[in-house]
């Protein structure tokens, strides 16, 4: 028995020895790399079920002791884990794949937050970087050429001025056409809140430094939480907030001046020799004079000539220069934060000061901001904010008005002075009387229009988890602006002067709230959570008051100094009218995940409008999206160069209320209408009961693409928007007494088109990279239906009509000038059949030719050596075209001659048979209406512009830490630097805002500036 115990045990020893010499340990080694073969460092390598494990040192290399049978496991920050069983082998070299964004980044979507790969819906975030420190009066500026299918123009030079922003095309006839901004998740009022400046900003008060990010949402799916005021796209802005950790300092100076970014040699004002050599011309065309000497003698004659001064050709003033000036621009901000894992915070102040490129244009604005964010315990988080700023606007008269710097930049004659030979303002004398153009350096001296805007954007909310997948969400957001404008005009001089002085006054107060609750719960399917469904549900309420004040006088003491309406001895206007609007809204949102490859989303919401009459006050809004992220499909796992593939699609209706008034559904009656000496009203709104909201009906597709650890990436989009119920004014019997008609829901458009976005990282190394971001847009739009069929005249040069762009020109087609006689030519209409020589018989007509770019977009270059960066940005524009509205009197081949300066293109015109210009022969009295409005004045706007550069120098890191700074940098800057545009007669900056008209606006500014950031 015990041979047989000792047998038994023997043979286990045996078995057990075998089996330890099977699994005994060994060393691995190896490495670990990147797709293009790098060494990753940091991989956390680790013996899956064991207490073993090490890291890879900087070239990637690794060595731990494992048994055969151990299965590692391989963990980096952005890269995919991987797991290698051990077998034989003692050497395991493996490569990482980096880990797409998509599954780790979280977005600023609609009511919150939510993982990259949960989105079906089409959006860009735009980070800090692209928006702060820029020397732009507000944030919507800064965005041109940032996001593929948002357009954003200037109409406008002034400092502060309004911007427009379209996202993929118009989609309105009359109501308003700009996106809704939400800004740290409340609905912002925005556009021109004044009455009587030329053009303001209500952004202009939010300092671009306190913006964290910026979301531009572009379909249904990304929009319809905000419902029927989301037909134009949705902007989401999130402002700074605080992190936690040690206490952060830091602190930007900028300096710079300012100017005309562009002007053009071929197409300019002519100077008093030019002036000389075409009266001439034109005298002897109209057999006035044989010769020069004749025609020099009749321009001075005081009874049967022009009258002009003996000695007028020896002045030259070059007005272009007398209104225009390099102005200083200069900015200054400021912000701590920091805070614990339980509190941050964040505080800024900021300081901007800008010199228009016009005398009597400047902007100047304090602003300041706030943020909390405390989690009080395990369940509660409360966070605010607030940001506010005080700016003060000065702005010209605009257009063709007689005091506007820049029209009499155009219209003055060169052999006028601005001064007196004493060097005093020459004004009220033959050159310049009253009821004229005036003296606009004069006018800058003795009137004043100014904006005084004071706002304050502020919220606060509260969250409370009540389970760990259902939290509670609510916060109130408000607004408040306080705008003061005043205008002056001087009893000396202009149009105060038949008044002896005039003055106009508006006060205007705003404030709105929004009141946001809502419940965020995540419902998971399976244990691991890797099927799951987040929902959304929540309530909305809204109301806007609006109150203006206007009062006016005249007849002022004969001073400068005392301007003020208590100056004046006689009121000529009062009048102070409140009015509100309010909304009450339900909404919902749900997404199902399936393990982060297939996403379905859907939302719907229910907004009620005080707009709207009873029966048509409430609507309902919707989308659904889907999307499927190839890449995390089990046969896409070893295709290492492939990061990102994801295709998404949605369709869904939005809605738009904005731009047609609180009241336009209702019967209203107007009080102001005094009979005998008594109070008395009329009716003033014919109103529709039956009137509703816009609808937008959006379908989407899109592709997102990243390869090789993210080195080139992308995306491809389609889109066809459908905008339906459009608000037209049907016209009424003139017995009605409404020659304005009654608004109706009666038009239809659609807008299409194509989106591509390109990034790419052509070089990465240890000292240089170079990164290329590009990306391009085009849009079709077409008005489809319209109320009887009925073009719709504008007052501008544009008709509505069925079939056609919304913004296609209508005026007479030019066909230019008869080579045989000098004659101007037209197309009798529209099939360009036959010309005339009788504007009276050249039809109006549609153009082809569309104020909207066929294709625009942006294209940046980064490059980074060592600590030197240089940052490039170009915004390009294609297809439009431009209207000069006041070009028919500056080129009128005579018939203005003399009385108002002429453009230089009038030095081409026809001279002899057999000649070809595009001028016709210059006739003193005009050459058969040849300046009559047509397509002559129409100009191709494509250009490229130098939007941005930018050379930076920041301190290394090993200097930063000596002298105890978190970073240094200094940086010069230079901001539509370079225009290139194809039509070389354009005689105005190409950038006009979305209508492309040309309005006497003032200047598009160039800025070179130098900047300082510091941070501690």
């Amino acid at each position: 028995m015990k041979q047989k115990l000792l047998f038994l045990c023997g043979i286990s020893f045996f078995i057990l020895l075998s089996i330890t010499a099977l699994s005994q340990s060994k060393t691995i080694t190896g490495t670990v790399a990147d797709s293009l073969g790098n060494g990753i460092s940091g991989v956390s390598v680790k013996v899956r079920g064991r207490a073993r494990g090490t890291m890879t040192n900087i070239k990637g290399f690794f060595s731990l002791q494992a048994n055969t049978g151990d299965i590692l496991t391989f963990a980096a920050i952005n890269y995919e884990p991987q797991e290698i069983n051990i077998g034989e082998q003692n050497v395991i070299n493996i490569s990482l794949k980096i880990k797409s964004s998509e599954l780790s980044d979280v977005v600023v979507v609609a009511y919150g937050t939510q993982r990259k790969v949960n989105v079906t819906g089409s959006m860009v975030t735009i980070d800090s970087k692209q928006i702060e420190d820029k020397p732009f009066t507000s944030v919507d500026k800064a965005l041109q050429g940032a996001v593929a299918g948002v357009q954003v123009s200037s109409a406008n030079g002034i400092p502060g001025s309004s911007t427009d922003v379209i996202m993929r095309g118009i989609g309105s006839i009359t109501a308003g056409t700009s996106p809704l901004w939400v800004i740290d998740g409340v609905a912002a009022t925005t556009g021109d809140l004044t009455s009587n400046t030329t053009t303001s900003n209500a952004l202009s008060g939010l300092n671009p430094d306190d913006i964290e990010s910026i979301t531009p949402l572009k379909d249904a799916a990304a929009t319809a939480l905000y419902g029927s005021r989301a037909a134009n796209g949705v902007m989401i802005v999130v402002t700074k907030k605080g992190k936690s950790g040690g206490i952060r300092l830091n602190a930007t100076a900028e300096i710079g001046y300012n100017k005309i970014a562009h002007t053009n040699k071929n197409n300019r004002p002519m100077t008093t020799l030019e002036n000389q050599t075409v009266l001439r011309e034109s005298l002897i065309n109209a057999g006035y004079a044989s010769n020069n000497s004749e025609a020099d003698e009749l321009i001075i004659d005081p009874e049967n000539g022009l009258g002009f001064d003996s000695n007028w050709t020896q002045t030259n003033t070059n007005w272009l220069d007398a209104v225009t000036r390099t102005g200083k621009q200069r900015q200054y901000n400021a912000s701590v934060s920091g805070g614990t894992e339980k509190t941050q915070y964040y505080a800024s102040a900021g300081y901007f000061d800008q010199d228009g490129t016009t005398i009597a244009t400047t902007f100047k604005r304090y602003n300041g901001s706030f943020s909390l964010n405390s989690k009080v315990n395990d369940k509660i988080t409360f966070k605010l904010g607030v940001n506010g700023s005080t700016s003060t606007q000065l702005s010209p008269l605009g257009s063709a008005a007689y005091g506007s710097p820049v029209s009499g930049s155009f219209f003055l004659q060169p052999w006028f002075s601005p001064y007196n030979s004493d060097g005093s303002l020459r004004y009220g004398d033959a050159e310049f009387p009253n009821g004229a153009q005036f003296n606009p350096v004069a006018i800058a001296n003795f009137e004043k229009q100014n904006a005084i805007q004071t706002e304050f954007r502020g919220y606060v909310s509260g969250e409370y988890q009540i389970l760990p997948e259902l939290k509670f969400t609510s916060k109130y957001g408000a607004e408040y602006f306080d705008i003061n404008e005043y205008q002056y005009w001087s009893p000396f001089y202009g149009d105060g002067f038949n008044d002896q002085g005039d003055g106009f006054a508006v006060y205007t107060r705003l404030f709105d709230w929004t009141w946001t609750n809502q419940l965020n719960y995540r419902l998971n399917i399976t244990h691991e959570k890797d099927i799951y469904v987040d929902l959304l549900g929540g309530t909305e309420a809204y109301r806007i008051t609006n109150n203006i004040l206007e009062a006016g006088a005249k007849n002022f003491p004969m001073t400068s100094q005392l301007f003020y309406l208590a100056s004046a001895s006689t009121p000529t206007t009062a009048y102070n009218l409140p009015s509100a609007q309010s909304m009450n809204s339900y909404f919902s949102n749900a997404i199902f995940n399936f393990k982060d490859r297939y996403i379905i989303s859907g939302s719907f919401r229910r907004d009620g409008s005080s707009v709207f009459s009873q029966g048509h006050k409430w609507g309902n809004f919707y989308s659904a999206g889907a999307s499927w992220n190839i890449n995390e499909e089990s046969f896409m796992k070893y295709v290492k160069w492939i990061n990102l593939l994801k295709l998404r699609g949605s369709y869904g209706e939005t809605g738009n209320t904005n731009g047609f008034g609180y009241y336009s559904a209702l019967s209203t009656y107007s009080y102001g209408y005094p009979y005998n000496g008594n109070p008395g009203s009329a009716p003033n709104n014919v109103g529709n009961s039956n009137l509703t909201w816009e609808k937008n009906k959006q379908f989407n597709v899109g592709v997102d693409f990243s390869f090789v650890n993210d080195r080139l990436g992308g995306t491809i989009e389609y889109y066809k928007r459908v905008s339906s119920d459009l608000i037209v004014a049907v016209p009424l019997s003139p017995t009605s007494g409404f020659s304005g008609g009654q608004n109706e829901n009666v038009g239809s458009m659609y807008n299409r088109g194509l989106e591509f976005t390109l990034n790419g990282k052509p070089v990465v190394s240890k000292d240089f990279s170079w990164t290329i971001n590009f990306n391009i847009s085009h849009n079709t739009n077409r008005v489809t239906k319209l109320y009887n069929h009925s073009p719709i005249s504008q007052q501008t040069r544009f008709e509505i009509t069925e079939g056609h762009d919304i913004h296609e020109f209508y005026t007479r087609l030019w066909a230019g000038v008869n080579p045989d006689n000098g004659s101007p030519l037209w197309y009798t209409d529209a099939t360009r059949a036959d010309t005339t020589s009788n504007s009276s018989l050249a039809q109006l007509s549609l153009t082809g030719k569309s104020a909207s770019p066929k294709y625009f977009g942006g294209f940046s270059n980064i490059f980074q050596y060592k600590s030197i960066s240089l940052d490039i940005d170009f915004y390009y524009n294609f297809g439009n075209y431009i209207y000069n509205t006041w070009e028919n009197y500056l080129s009128s081949d005579g018939l203005y001659l003399g009385s108002m300066n002429q453009m230089s293109t009038e030095l081409n015109a026809w001279q002899k048979p057999g000649d070809r210009t595009n001028t016709p022969q210059i006739i003193y009295g005009g050459n058969k209406n040849s300046n009559r409005p047509s397509t002559r004045y129409l100009y191709s706007g494509n250009y490229i512009r130098l939007r941005n550069i930018q050379l930076s120098y920041a301190l290394p890191k090993i200097v930063l830490n000596k002298i105890k700074l978190s970073n240094l940098s200094v940086y010069v800057r230079g901001t539509n630097l370079f225009t290139f545009d194809t039509d070389k007669y354009l005689p105005n900056d190409p950038e006009l805002g979305a209508s492309s008209i040309q309005d006497f606006q003032v200047f598009i500014p160039k800025s070179i500036t130098f900047g300082l950031k510091v941070g501690l």
